[in-house]
Protein backbone atom coordinates (compact mmCIF):
# COMPACT_ATOMS: atom_id res chain seq x y z
CA UNK A 1 0.00 0.00 0.00
CA UNK A 2 2.12 2.51 1.34
CA UNK A 3 4.93 1.05 -0.06
CA UNK A 4 3.80 2.78 -4.59
CA UNK A 5 4.02 6.08 -2.27
CA UNK A 6 6.64 8.36 -2.81
CA UNK A 7 5.61 11.68 -1.71
CA UNK A 8 4.04 12.09 1.88
CA UNK A 9 2.59 15.30 2.63
CA UNK A 10 1.32 16.13 5.93
CA UNK A 11 -1.18 18.87 6.80
CA UNK A 12 0.26 22.44 8.53
CA UNK A 13 -0.33 22.94 12.30
CA UNK A 14 -2.62 26.09 10.77
CA UNK A 15 -4.73 24.98 8.33
CA UNK A 16 -4.37 27.92 4.83
CA UNK A 17 -7.69 29.09 3.62
CA UNK A 18 -6.77 27.07 -0.07
CA UNK A 19 -6.62 23.99 2.26
CA UNK A 20 -9.22 22.04 0.01
CA UNK A 21 -8.19 22.91 -3.06
CA UNK A 22 -4.72 22.18 -2.06
CA UNK A 23 -5.27 18.77 -0.80
CA UNK A 24 -7.11 17.96 -4.30
CA UNK A 25 -3.96 19.07 -6.04
CA UNK A 26 -1.60 16.86 -3.71
CA UNK A 27 -3.96 13.90 -4.77
CA UNK A 28 -2.09 14.35 -8.11
CA UNK A 29 1.43 13.55 -6.36
CA UNK A 30 0.04 11.16 -3.63
CA UNK A 31 -2.48 8.81 -2.57
CA UNK A 32 -0.99 9.71 1.07
CA UNK A 33 -1.78 12.49 3.95
CA UNK A 34 -1.00 12.56 7.26
CA UNK A 35 -3.75 14.74 9.29
CA UNK A 36 -1.61 17.24 11.68
CA UNK A 37 -3.33 20.32 13.17
CA UNK A 38 -2.78 21.83 16.04
CA UNK A 39 -4.91 20.17 19.08
CA UNK A 40 -7.13 23.90 19.72
CA UNK A 41 -7.47 23.98 16.14
CA UNK A 42 -9.14 20.35 15.30
CA UNK A 43 -12.75 19.87 13.94
CA UNK A 44 -14.08 16.40 13.70
CA UNK A 45 -16.22 18.10 10.96
CA UNK A 46 -13.36 19.39 8.99
CA UNK A 47 -11.48 16.36 9.87
CA UNK A 48 -14.24 14.07 8.01
CA UNK A 49 -14.33 16.59 5.14
CA UNK A 50 -10.62 15.93 4.05
CA UNK A 51 -11.35 11.98 4.64
CA UNK A 52 -14.60 11.94 2.45
CA UNK A 53 -11.87 13.88 -0.33
CA UNK A 54 -9.03 11.45 0.07
CA UNK A 55 -11.00 8.04 0.09
CA UNK A 56 -13.64 9.47 -2.89
CA UNK A 57 -10.51 9.94 -4.69
CA UNK A 58 -8.81 5.96 -3.57
CA UNK A 59 -6.41 7.73 -1.41
CA UNK A 60 -5.38 7.08 2.25
CA UNK A 61 -5.31 9.41 4.92
CA UNK A 62 -3.60 8.83 8.47
CA UNK A 63 -4.46 10.60 11.39
CA UNK A 64 -1.57 12.39 13.85
CA UNK A 65 -1.44 10.25 16.99
CA UNK A 66 -1.59 14.13 19.24
CA UNK A 67 -5.51 13.85 17.82
CA UNK A 68 -6.31 10.60 18.39
CA UNK A 69 -8.45 11.67 21.59
CA UNK A 70 -10.80 13.70 18.84
CA UNK A 71 -11.17 10.32 17.01
CA UNK A 72 -10.30 7.18 18.95
CA UNK A 73 -12.04 4.55 16.08
CA UNK A 74 -9.48 5.65 13.62
CA UNK A 75 -7.63 2.67 12.62
CA UNK A 76 -4.63 4.60 10.48
CA UNK A 77 -2.16 6.58 12.75
CA UNK A 78 1.06 8.10 13.02
CA UNK A 79 2.92 7.85 15.92
CA UNK A 80 4.81 10.96 17.27
CA UNK A 81 8.63 9.94 18.19
CA UNK A 82 7.42 10.31 22.21
CA UNK A 83 3.78 8.80 21.43
CA UNK A 84 6.36 5.45 19.68
CA UNK A 85 8.23 4.94 23.14
CA UNK A 86 5.15 4.87 25.02
CA UNK A 87 3.83 2.07 23.01
CA UNK A 88 3.71 -1.85 23.94
CA UNK A 89 2.41 -2.97 20.64
CA UNK A 90 0.91 -2.05 17.50
CA UNK A 91 -2.85 -1.51 18.56
CA UNK A 92 -3.95 -0.71 14.59
CA UNK A 93 -4.65 -1.95 11.44
CA UNK A 94 -2.12 0.79 9.50
CA UNK A 95 0.52 2.54 11.68
CA UNK A 96 3.76 4.54 11.05
CA UNK A 97 5.85 6.71 13.52
CA UNK A 98 8.60 9.76 13.57
CA UNK A 99 12.10 8.42 13.94
CA UNK A 100 14.91 10.67 14.99
CA UNK A 101 17.59 8.04 16.63
CA UNK A 102 18.23 4.05 16.08
CA UNK A 103 16.18 3.68 19.68
CA UNK A 104 13.42 4.56 17.69
CA UNK A 105 13.96 2.78 14.64
CA UNK A 106 14.58 -0.33 16.46
CA UNK A 107 11.07 0.33 18.32
CA UNK A 108 9.09 0.85 15.38
CA UNK A 109 10.47 -2.22 14.15
CA UNK A 110 9.31 -4.18 17.30
CA UNK A 111 5.76 -3.15 16.94
CA UNK A 112 6.29 -4.04 13.42
CA UNK A 113 4.84 -0.70 12.09
CA UNK A 114 4.12 -0.06 8.45
CA UNK A 115 6.49 2.87 7.73
CA UNK A 116 9.15 5.58 9.32
CA UNK A 117 9.52 9.11 8.81
CA UNK A 118 13.26 9.71 9.54
CA UNK A 119 14.20 13.22 10.60
CA UNK A 120 15.55 16.11 10.20
CA UNK A 121 17.76 15.28 7.30
CA UNK A 122 18.36 19.21 7.06
CA UNK A 123 18.81 22.16 8.82
CA UNK A 124 14.96 23.85 9.55
CA UNK A 125 14.64 26.50 12.40
CA UNK A 126 13.56 25.35 15.87
CA UNK A 127 14.37 21.89 14.96
CA UNK A 128 17.25 18.90 16.06
CA UNK A 129 20.03 19.06 14.46
CA UNK A 130 19.98 17.69 11.22
CA UNK A 131 20.70 14.20 10.34
CA UNK A 132 22.12 14.10 7.05
CA UNK A 133 21.96 11.75 4.36
CA UNK A 134 24.73 9.18 5.71
CA UNK A 135 22.96 9.04 9.44
CA UNK A 136 19.42 8.91 7.62
CA UNK A 137 20.88 5.99 5.05
CA UNK A 138 22.11 3.90 8.25
CA UNK A 139 18.99 4.41 10.03
CA UNK A 140 16.70 3.34 7.35
CA UNK A 141 18.79 0.29 6.89
CA UNK A 142 17.45 -0.60 10.18
CA UNK A 143 14.40 -0.68 9.18
CA UNK A 144 12.80 -3.13 6.79
CA UNK A 145 9.58 -1.17 5.39
CA UNK A 146 9.09 1.89 3.77
CA UNK A 147 11.45 4.64 5.37
CA UNK A 148 10.87 8.49 3.94
CA UNK A 149 13.07 11.62 4.45
CA UNK A 150 11.40 14.75 6.66
CA UNK A 151 12.75 17.86 7.40
CA UNK A 152 13.78 20.58 4.56
CA UNK A 153 12.56 18.01 2.17
CA UNK A 154 11.44 19.11 -1.13
CA UNK A 155 10.07 17.75 -4.11
CA UNK A 156 13.19 17.79 -5.95
CA UNK A 157 14.95 16.00 -3.26
CA UNK A 158 13.11 12.86 -4.20
CA UNK A 159 16.18 11.03 -6.19
CA UNK A 160 18.48 12.00 -3.92
CA UNK A 161 16.59 10.35 -0.78
CA UNK A 162 15.92 7.44 -2.89
CA UNK A 163 20.10 7.11 -3.25
CA UNK A 164 20.41 6.70 0.33
CA UNK A 165 17.91 4.32 0.57
CA UNK A 166 14.67 6.36 1.10
CA UNK A 167 11.22 5.26 -0.43
CA UNK A 168 10.30 8.84 -0.80
CA UNK A 169 9.95 12.07 1.02
CA UNK A 170 7.65 13.65 3.67
CA UNK A 171 6.82 17.43 4.25
CA UNK A 172 5.03 19.95 5.80
CA UNK A 173 6.33 23.31 3.88
CA UNK A 174 6.95 21.11 0.05
CA UNK A 175 3.15 20.35 -0.17
CA UNK A 176 1.45 23.23 1.84
CA UNK A 177 3.92 26.22 -0.23
CA UNK A 178 4.57 27.42 3.43
CA UNK A 179 7.21 29.34 5.25
CA UNK A 180 6.98 28.05 8.68
CA UNK A 181 4.95 25.52 10.36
Amino acid sequence: MIIEAKFLPITPSVIPENFFSNIKELLKKSNFLIYRVNKDLFSIEHWEATKRIYEDNNGFIILHSNLRKYVPQENNIHLTSKHLMESDKKNVLFAGASCHNENEVKKALELDLDYILISPIKKLPNKNSPLGWERFSKLARLFPGPSFALGGMNLYDLNEAKLYGAQGIAGIRSFFNLQND
